[in-house]
């Protein structure tokens, strides 16, 4: 289990990788646009998401929560992430 943001954050640059076939994404900082930056569209999103959901412990999208906002960056997703990770927690 992550437990750590920057721990997560690695994470989720690697499965971005996959998804963008691109390793500069590792060199990336968390105000990387998702779109402009590393052309992330509404399929790929979906796709990244899932993955992530195979991959990290505990962590589900919650459509109830998640918003177009959490799409902006690198960093902001991470935000989303973490803090869904932490009410699976609590």
């Amino acid at each position: 289990m992550i437990t750590e943001r920057n721990e997560l954050l690695t994470h989720i640059k690697q499965v971005l990788v996959t998804i963008v076939k691109d390793e500069k994404v590792l060199d990336m900082d968390e105000s990387a646009t998702l779109k402009n930056d590393l052309g992330i569209d509404s399929m790929n999103s979906l796709v990244f998401l899932m993955k992530l959901e195979q991959e990290l412990a505990g962590f589900k999208v919650d459509p109830e929560t998640l918003e177009a906002s959490h799409f902006e960056t690198i960093g902001t997703i991470s935000d989303y992430i973490f803090s869904q990770l932490n009410m699976a927690d609590a």
